[in-house]
């Protein structure tokens, strides 16, 4: 699964990149900053796992924090486990600000396109956008002890790696 795709320069004017899919350039997506809905919704999202790590969030708090939770969700019983939407919302909020932080520029766009919003870092001068809540989604339920820190890594460089090629002469 991609962390991060480079996204076309979008045509219209506006300042922010509009994510596509390598395989399939005929979905219009197009990123635009988050609605008063929308923060309130990461804001919530955020406190709950803020509320859960004592205030103190990092990447090591935040990665013990989903070992945890994941193993207990993974322990219970298949019929009892409760949808694990809102844990992978709350993480994946988190772990989209904790790669913010290492990537100046970053920021929180949503992403529209044919289906539901989709909460997405973008930078407004670079065609970069990273999709931590869709990754937290996919990885759940099978994600690795340690799978946190890997991925802010990642994300992290290869985010950079992106932006100072893009800022390069040509």
């Amino acid at each position: 699964m991609g962390l991060f795709r480079r996204a076309e320069t979008p045509t219209d004017g506006s300042t922010v990149p509009h994510p596509h899919t390598p395989a399939d350039d005929t979905r219009s997506v197009q990123v635009e900053p988050l609605n008063p809905a929308e923060l309130v919704w990461a804001a919530q999202h955020r406190e709950i796992i803020t509320g859960l790590c004592a205030g103190q969030v990092d990447t090591q708090t935040l990665g013990d924090l989903f070992d945890r939770v994941q193993a207990i969700w993974l322990q219970s019983d298949e019929r009892d486990r409760t949808d694990p939407e809102s844990l992978v919302h709350a993480f994946g909020v988190t772990l989209g600000d904790l790669v913010a932080q290492r990537v100046p520029g970053l920021v929180w766009g949503s992403a529209r396109g044919d289906g539901s919003p989709e909460l997405v870092l973008t930078h407004a001068e670079h065609d970069l956008v990273v999709f931590p809540v869709a990754a937290v989604g996919q990885s759940w339920g099978s994600a690795p002890v340690g799978w946190v820190s890997e991925y802010v890594t990642e994300a992290s460089q290869g985010a950079k790696a992106i932006l100072s090629r893009s800022s390069q002469p040509r």
